[in-house]
């Protein structure tokens, strides 16, 4: 649907694999996300922000470092339940009590889901290929047929990772390497059925989705994606467009007040001028998908499509890959008016936080798209807290994103000088900063959604008062990106607990003109 940004609106960020479900498989799916609709409703939150959606490997949780940037985690979305060839079979009786352990456990546990649900879908497209009806043949052909500009390649890579043992694609033998026609017409000579197997798995996953989609529709919920800003060297995407690459740098940040060293993302830097004088296909390809799945889509790491730092080796040949700031702001503001055509209906937001050049906001508001105000950070020249009824419509007002800390936990960790001038913005007066109990916190909700920003964006975590964090950026532990909403999806508008928090957040929704 075409989305009027400035219409006010609430919403949550939440990731899918977070959302607990009674009859799932210890990952959140696509039937968990349906459930979580009604409550969503309930509470007067009509947007749902979501960490990415591509495809990882089997042990993998991070959402930033996936196989390909426009296929999707199929063994972690899909709901097997709704999977037609599965329906009524005993071996999904028995995964269930399988999955027992994983739907009690505190965090995701992708590993073991990833493959009990993987032995369930083989199962299935073994029953596919034997069975299916006409119908279903003739709709997996035509999804196959309107992706086939990456669906082939990906599904190819995927099926030689795993018979390479996962071992990285520039390790392969040269003519699978290098992409030689002749290696590539064998490979998919030899590995057919697993080919087929990737391409029927992204049928399916993205069949559900296009149904949870028509569900938020019906709640009144506008899904809103992300779309990393760079991918990983061992994805079918940079396997397949090798030439739109530099493998002498790694993508990046520079030193700032954040990192003193900066920071090397082991992500593989882009050939923008390369890729700028092919019209951006692959950008254009992965916008237009964002359109077909999203109402509303993230840019990330805004600043990178001005101007892109390049880790090359040492402090004395790091640099960005532009020359000048005229140079960058014309790049950035080529980039984002192309973004918004070629992601339309979807609206595109710029992830625009951290340390940012001057001319990055005006050009932003030049082109009509939305940066973020997280609300603990704006200060002014006196270092007062900035009040969020002063922001402006065209941007996006949160406490937090997925790698800061919580409000709560904020709260706890700021200097007292920063708490006491974060209370006194909240109330107007001249008191210290309270513990954050359930009416200071409601005071601080309040005031966010008091903000003049069109959308107000809360991390699920702050809306409930927790203080669990979903990633730390820097740092490689099995907690990353392995965060569980404690409630089941079923029990939302059951349980005391979600539906006070419905109730308080659908009064504020109502009181700030942001109510559906």
């Amino acid at each position: 649907m075409n989305v009027d940004f400035l219409r006010r609106r609430a919403g949550l960020a939440v990731p899918v694999s977070a959302l607990n479900s009674e009859h799932g498989f210890g990952v959140g799916d696509t039937r968990a996300l349906e459930l979580f609709f009604a409550w969503m409703e309930e509470a007067g939150l009509s947007v749902l922000q979501l960490l990415p959606l591509g495809d990882l490997g089997p042990g993998d949780s991070c959402p930033y470092a996936g196989l390909s940037a426009l296929g999707l985690d199929a063994l972690a979305l899909i709901d097997p339940l709704g999977v037609p060839e599965l329906r009524g079979r005993p071996a999904v009786d028995g995964a269930l009590v399988e999955a027992a352990p994983l739907r009690r456990s505190r965090r995701v546990r992708f590993e073991r889901a990833r493959a009990l649900k993987r032995r369930l879908l083989e199962g299935a497209f073994a029953s596919f290929e034997r069975s299916a009806d006409g119908g279903r043949r003739e709709a997996f052909g035509r999804f196959c047929g309107a992706n086939g500009d990456w669906l082939p390649d990906y599904a190819l890579f995927r099926a030689l990772k795993e018979e390479h043992a996962w071992a990285p694609w520039d390790a392969w033998e040269a003519g699978l390497r290098d992409r030689r026609p002749e290696a590539l017409q064998e490979a998919r000579a030899r590995l057919t059925r697993p080919v087929r197997f990737h391409e029927w798995l992204q049928w399916t996953a993205h069949s559900q989705w296009d149904k949870a989609r028509i569900a938020a529709a019906r709640h009144g919920v506008l899904l809103f994606g992300d779309l990393t800003f760079g991918i990983a060297r061992e994805s079918s995407d940079v396997w397949a467009r090798q030439g739109d690459f530099d493998f002498s740098a790694n993508m990046g940040a520079p030193p700032d007040k954040y990192s003193e060293s900066g920071q090397d993302w082991g992500l593989p830097a882009y050939r923008w001028e390369r890729m700028e004088q092919g019209g951006h296909a692959w950008w254009r390809r992965r916008l237009a998908q964002a359109g077909d799945l999203y109402d509303l889509f993230r840019l990330d790491h805004a600043i990178g499509f001005f101007r892109t730092w390049q880790v090359r080796g040492g402090p004395d040949k790091d640099r960005f890959d532009v020359g000048s700031d005229h140079e960058a702001r014309e790049r950035g503001r080529r980039f984002f008016t192309m973004a918004k055509a070629a992601g339309a209906p979807a609206a595109p937001v710029a992830e625009d936080l951290g340390v940012v050049p001057d001319y990055l906001p005006p050009t932003l508001d030049e082109v009509g798209v939305p940066g973020y105000k997280i609300a603990p950070w704006l200060r002014d020249r006196h270092n007062v807290t900035v009040n969020p009824s002063s922001y402006p419509a065209l941007s996006v007002a949160t406490l937090a994103n997925h790698d800061m800390p919580p409000f709560r936990s904020w709260w706890r960790e700021a200097p007292k000088h920063e708490r006491d001038s974060y209370w006194r913005m909240v109330t107007g007066s001249h008191d210290h900063a309270p513990a954050l109990d359930e009416h200071a916190r409601g005071r601080v909700l309040e005031n966010v959604y008091g903000a003049g920003s069109a959308l107000v964006l809360l991390q699920i975590q702050d809306v409930f008062g927790s203080s669990a964090r979903i990633n730390v950026p820097g740092t490689v532990t099995d907690r990353n990106w392995t965060y569980r909403f404690p409630f089941a999806v079923e029990r939302l508008l059951v349980e005391d607990r979600p539906r006070r928090v419905a109730e308080h957040l659908r009064r504020l929704a109502v009181a700030s003109g942001r109510s559906a």
